[in-house]
């Protein structure tokens, strides 16, 4: 298996098609980029909600050993990373997969306000996340898109609302009214039963979370080239630490879930005899701190004692306007 960061399998500043032209903040770190050698196909991970100390806490005491094999193997941010603002799941999944700020891709929030009608933009609830990214601003590309200028084949997008540009995506099925996989069976397997049996959220995550792998398995296996990028979303992570809060044995379990989801991901590429030819990254959205019990309340009436005209969306976005 390659270095993950420094494969140099693509930069804004590149020669191999990555336009810098495309809008995208920030700056490429050159000094993980590595031209000797290029990755044929880049598989990215996304483990929502997941706070970085809590996984390296468990990564050193052996409870998620294939994501140690990742960072053994390969390079790690020791203290995480700073998530873009708002820290919000599908602001930060569209940042991730389109090197901008949601202020300038155009996915504002999980819920905001369109200023041009006056109503609320609900884009992450299960009836609008296959269709969240009709917000997103023309002109701004996705690492789907970067990817085909970087490398001729397809890419893949499974379980992710932002899939612009991807070649095959689950959310694309749902949009045609089909059926992204067979249902999961109801024993699962990589679901711990102390959590999965009495928690809903825990239980539905686990299934979309096994279906994510079966999809994978699905485009991974199927005897031909696979995608030259594919991105895999899982979803219990962040059920999990949202219920159980970032220090619960519930959000150890999920991590510990997740591994071992990760590592089948790793065995199918194995099997498909092209592991030295791909590189990985694993990334979470926001991560998740424990808030204060001894703080109460609603914006609203304090907002309204202080006489401040305001208009609550989003958890805690908040616009304000003249009385």
């Amino acid at each position: 298996m390659r270095e993950p960061e420094s494969q140099g399998w693509a930069s804004p500043t590149s020669d191999a098609g990555w336009s810098t032209s495309r809008p995208q903040d920030g700056t490429a770190v050159q000094a993980l980029v590595d031209d000797a050698g290029r990755a044929r196909h880049l598989i990215g991970i996304l483990w929502d909600g997941t706070n970085a100390n809590v996984l390296y806490d468990l990564v050193a005491r052996g409870e998620a050993p294939n994501v140690a094999r990742l960072i053994n193997e390969g390079t790690a941010c020791r203290y995480g990373a700073v998530a873009s603002l708002p820290t919000v799941t599908l602001a930060n999944h569209t940042t991730i997969l389109t090197g901008s700020h949601p202020g300038h891709h155009g996915i504002l929030h999980n819920a905001w306000i369109d200023r041009a009608t006056g109503n609320q933009v609900i884009t992450n609830s299960p009836a609008t996340w296959a269709t969240s990214m009709q917000w997103l601003n023309a002109g701004v590309d996705t690492m789907h898109h970067a990817a085909r200028r970087v490398r001729s084949g397809t890419t893949a997008s499974i379980n992710e609302p932002c899939d612009a540009g991807a070649d095959y995506s689950t959310f694309d099925l749902v949009r045609r009214g089909e059926r992204p996989s067979p249902s999961p069976p109801d024993e699962l397997p990589d679901a711990s039963e102390r959590f999965v049996r009495p928690s809903k959220d825990y239980r539905w995550s686990s299934r979309a979370d096994h279906t994510a792998v079966e999809q994978f398995t699905r485009v991974w296996g199927d005897g031909g080239d696979p995608p030259v990028f594919t991105w895999v979303n899982f979803t219990l992570t962040d059920a999990a630490f949202h219920e159980g809060g970032p220090y619960s044995d519930m959000a150890a379990s999920a991590v510990h879930d997740s591994d071992a989801r990760l590592g089948r991901i790793l065995a199918v590429v194995e099997r498909s005899g092209r592991l030295d030819d791909c590189a990985f990254f694993l990334v979470a959205d926001h991560g998740m701190e424990e808030s204060d019990p001894a703080v109460q309340g609603d914006w609203d009436v304090a907002l309204a004692d202080a006489d401040v005209a305001v208009r609550d969306e989003g958890y805690g976005f908040l616009y304000l306007a003249d009385r």
